[in-house]
């Protein structure tokens, strides 16, 4: 079928559709109508019953007023009614004193007039107020609605003070209310369902009883919304309101008839708005449909031109977007090459990105290399060191020349550098476990300043600022103590004439903590107006053994260093430089977690008794290692048993040889390591204390032994075996597992 077809079915599909949603439309206005009208009713009745509950109240608070009076309380009528008249002047009501019989005060009359007979058709209040209606008051001559309330202190009750006023004063109510409310008549009964007061011939229906139906409903509390009919005979629907606090209803009434007009004049008028819409949209859909078939027929007429390799003439068809469709046509060519140059532009940048992620990936497997070759190094020269460190300590005992001792000294301090080089080593390849305690760095950067300004050269201005009360932080102090001298001498290093170097110390802001991790944190800035680096420096700057420096001049450990204890320390690092602008490093240092537990002293040695004469048994792989100690141990009147690997101790332990202590390395062949030593000897031979010591390993929190760290000096070593011994002869098995690094031998950590 052809396109008009297709276009005349939509049209009248969607004319259809219209039609029906107005029809929705007109239905649902009819409801809101009916809805608005209903609630307008119910609003007025309401809004009249509270603001006659209101005028009730007015009258009560006067009546109130006056029955306080002594006045009243003494029968004190004359007085009674001077007060009286003075706070009724300018109302519409008026005051009465009443008694059972009589009405004693009127102040329609004349003060001092006598008393008349009581008309009221109720007996005195000694209550809450009583609002009473009258038909025709013996003063006023006409329809009263009085307010009593009791005079107090008269038991039985002797008075009632009343304020009285025309039934007519409620017809401004209903005249206000029926301003907003247009058609329901409005109806005000009391407690004893008579009317009085309606906005509809008020005069005729003043006092009358509602209908016995109407009575019905009220007693059954049928409030709201009902069908009935009025006293006028007229077919409506009422709305009913609770009584008020004097037992008062309103009724709100609308013709049956008037409901239904209004609610079909504006439904009328929907639909009269809808049809005209609906022969519009016909028209303008027919008029649509031709001009759309003529623009399809024109693109055709173009898609065939094109098919035939020619370039097709563009004539406006009346829609743009069959004109935008036909130049879409023409450019295709055009478009397409674009899109091949894009393609080719896309693919370039993508081979780039994975080339530059390939290089990252690189340098991360380089770094990754690097630390694993300087660990496995840094272990073996671990063990070298031990045997150079305890050979020195053997020689210390044994030399008595001045010239000899110094020389040994130079070679201690040797030694213990080598050792603190290692520390670095094995820091990059996380075979070095940092030591964090509470540090207090506001000390420590005044110790370092004071060092350092003196290394740092005349020509170079140090200088720091500390922001005051700085919260502990938790790091291995000799690591920050490195880190900083490394920061500040390459800081040194990079103003080759002068210049100046500030240290800044403040806490991280939330929004730098945020940058590098949960918590707070201490912000350490190093800065300097130095050479600064490019940009190829820059990415090389924490990569270890990278250095600008001359061969012999440095080591290009320093800032690797850093970079490593500030991500073990669970903080961050951030370099910025540029050449010629100068360099800034800043460090972010983990703030130590809130504790009540009292901080343990650190570096007081505990007390110990004089030496023990222990039987140890060594297991050390290396010999160099396992001879000096031996040697040394037993220079201290201990009993040592050497063994090349823990098969071998085993074996000795099931012989039954007796031994006070094991002292075992870590990493050694055979079918067991030293820590799984370790667990047997407990549990074969539980008497037997147990000591561990490890140069290189990856996570010692779950030995459950006391560790010593390489290269150990053999004053340490001999004190840490002595301690162990007396506190597992002492069964102390909970300060055993804290381990006596908390008293200053040895790290547990490695």
């Amino acid at each position: 079928m052809r396109i008009r077809f297709w276009l005349l079915v939509v049209l009248f599909a969607v004319w259809l559709s219209a039609a029906a949603g107005f029809g929705l439309l007109t239905w649902n206005l009819h409801q809101q109508k009916v809805s608005a009208l209903l609630e307008q009713v119910s609003d007025g009745a309401e809004a009249v019953n509270i603001v006659t509950e209101r005028e009730l109240d007015k009258r009560v608070v006067l009546a109130r007023a006056l029955a306080s009076s002594r006045a009243a309380r003494d029968g004190d009528f004359a007085r009674f009614h001077e007060e009286a008249e003075v706070a009724s002047r300018g109302t519409e009501s008026w005051a009465v004193l009443a008694s059972e019989e009589a009405l004693l005060v009127n102040t329609l009359s004349t003060a001092g007039a006598p008393a008349v007979q009581r008309s009221l058709p109720r007996s005195l209040t000694d209550g809450a107020p009583m609002v009473v209606f009258v038909p025709n008051g013996p003063v006023a001559k006409q329809a009263v609605i009085t307010v009593l309330v009791p005079v107090p202190g008269h038991r039985p009750q002797k008075y009632n003070v009343g304020v009285s006023f025309k039934p007519s004063d409620l017809q401004p109510v209903l005249a206000d209310a029926g301003k907003s409310v247009a058609g329901p008549a409005l109806t005000i009964i009391d407690d004893q369902h008579l009317i009085m007061a309606r906005s509809r011939d008020p005069q005729r229906w003043l006092g009358k009883s509602a209908s016995p139906a109407f009575r019905s409903r009220i007693a059954s509390a049928g409030y709201g919304f009902a069908e009935s009919t009025t006293l006028d005979g007229v077919a409506s629907l009422t709305y009913l309101t609770k009584p008020n606090a004097y037992g008062w209803s309103v009724v709100s009434a609308i013709p049956q008839s008037e409901l239904a007009a209004a609610a079909w004049g504006a439904s009328a008028k929907a639909l009269f708005a809808s049809g005209a819409f609906l022969v519009f949209l016909l028209g303008i859909g027919l008029y649509g449909t031709r001009v759309i078939t003529h623009a399809v027929q024109a693109l055709g007429k173009v898609a065939d031109d094109l098919g035939n390799n020619i370039v097709p003439k563009l004539e406006p068809s009346g829609v743009p977007e069959f004109d935008s469709v036909a130049k879409a046509l023409q450019a295709a060519g055009v478009k397409a090459q674009e899109a091949t140059t894009t393609l080719e532009r896309r693919v370039e940048q993508a081979v780039g990105e994975a080339r530059e992620a390939q290089e990252k990936l690189a340098h991360s497997h380089k770094l990754e290399l690097v630390g694993r070759l300087t660990a496995g190094v840094a272990h073996d020269f671990n063990n070298l060191l031990q045997t150079i460190t305890v050979a020195h300590h053997l020689l210390q005992l044994r030399l008595h020349g001045e010239q000899e001792r110094k020389a040994l000294a130079g070679a201690v301090r040797a030694t213990s550098k080598a050792a603190d080089l290692i520390k670095q080593l094995m820091l990059l390849g996380r075979a070095q476990k940092l030591e964090p305690c509470l540090v207090n760095i506001t000390d420590v950067l005044l110790k370092e300043h004071e060092l350092t300004s003196q290394a740092v050269g005349a020509n170079v201005k140090l200088s720091a600022e500390l922001e005051p009360n700085l919260p502990p932080i938790f790091v291995d102090p000799v690591q920050l103590e490195m880190a900083l001298l490394n920061l500040i001498f390459n800081a040194r290093d990079a103003l080759p004439t002068g210049g100046a170097i500030k240290l800044r110390v403040r806490l991280a802001t939330a929004e730098e903590s945020r940058l590098v991790g949960l918590g707070h944190f201490i912000r350490v800035e190093v800065a300097d107006n130095g050479v600064g680096m490019s940009a190829q420096t820059r990415a090389q700057a924490f990569e270890p053994f990278f250095t600008t420096k001359a061969p012999g001049v440095g080591t290009g450990m320093g800032l690797a260093q850093v970079h490593a204890f500030a991500i073990q320390s669970g903080g961050g690092i951030q370099l910025d430089s540029e050449l010629d602008q100068g360099t800034r490093i800043t460090l972010y240092l983990p703030v130590a977690p809130a504790s009540d537990e009292p901080a343990m002293p650190v570096g007081v040695p505990p007390t110990r008794p004089a030496s023990l004469k222990l039987k140890v048994l060594l297991v050390e792989d290396d010999v160099l290692v396992a001879g000096i100690v031996t040697t040394a141990l037993e220079g201290r009147g201990c009993k040592v048993r050497a063994c090349h690997n823990a098969d071998e101790a085993v074996r000795a332990l099931i012989d039954g040889e007796p031994f006070d202590l094991l002292f075992t390395d870590v990493v050694m062949p055979g079918s067991l390591n030293g820590v799984e030593l370790a667990g047997w000897v407990r549990l074969h031979r539980p008497e037997v204390a147990v000591v561990i010591a490890t140069g290189y390993a990856d996570n010692v929190s779950n030995i459950a032994a006391p560790v010593i760290r390489k290269p150990y000096g053999i004053e340490s070593l001999h004190a840490l075996l002595e301690e162990v011994y007396q506190r597992h002869v002492g069964g102390d098995e909970a300060a055993l597992m804290r381990g006596p690094a908390q008293h200053g031998h040895a790290s547990i950590s490695d």
